[in-house]
């Protein structure tokens, strides 16, 4: 089952302006007619759902799981598809101008009438264009990100990518965290001096994974807090 409704999406890009859904699955799930220029569906599950019509330019589906998704007239004008799985994919009319399908998988989806002018099609081509090697993951930002949640938003997913920072605005005077699972981030910082009884505790992404952030507030013997955390490169 999806991780979110079509209307939960609808009210993500309502709020923030912009899609974050990295590693999410969203299998069958029906995203037609809608603009998600720019949104970053990078690791996502899109098997079999419905983006037909839907406004991608721009937008991350790096390394996307999308066998059989439903691509039809969808524009990914400049959108990221390097080692995104397009097994049988509905590609029909589709504008894949100046779109990276560096690595691929392409067996089997139906491009009739897709307009590919300035794609990238495989990674030889990309070397030999730009006198490099070929590209595994995405080329390095400039500039790392950093994302700011209060204590209000903790049980939401977090998707970040290496070099970004977490910042946790808590109400608690002296909060404790660790990470279970995957190495991903590095801290918590040490404690920034913040006047008053709030706390910031602060991570830094360091490597690509998945893992569980667990925050103990000590607030009358409740339950620790988790929060699913997803890396990219």
């Amino acid at each position: 089952m999806a991780d979110y409704t079509r209307a939960e999406i609808v009210r993500r890009i309502a709020m923030i302006g912009s899609l974050h859904l990295a590693g999410a699955d969203l299998a069958g799930l029906d995203l037609s007619g809608m603009t998600l220029v720019g949104a970053d569906l990078s690791y996502a599950d899109l098997t079999e759902a419905d983006l037909t019509d839907a406004q991608l330019s721009g937008a991350s589906l790096w390394s996307a799981r999308a066998p059989g998704a439903r691509l039809f007239r969808a524009n990914l004008s400049g959108a990221s598809l390097g080692l995104a799985d397009l097994t049988g994919a509905d590609l029909r009319q589709a504008v894949l101008e100046r779109a990276d399908l560096t690595g691929a998988r392409l067996d089997r989806a139906d491009l009739t009438g897709a307009r590919l002018r300035g794609a990238w099609l495989d990674a030889m081509q990309r070397a030999l264009a730009i006198s490099a090697p070929p590209l595994r993951y995405p080329a390095p930002r400039h500039g790392a990100t950093t994302r700011i949640l209060n204590q209000a938003q903790l049980g939401d997913p977090v998707s970040l990518r290496c070099g970004d920072r977490l910042e946790m605005h808590l109400h608690a005077s002296a909060p404790a965290a660790h990470v279970e699972g995957a190495p991903i981030l590095a801290g918590p910082e040490p404690p920034d001096g913040m006047a008053g009884p709030g706390r910031v505790l602060a991570f830094s992404a360091v490597a690509p994974g998945r893992a569980r952030l667990v925050l103990d507030l000590g607030e009358k013997g409740g339950a620790p807090i988790a929060l699913e955390v997803l890396v990219t490169p």
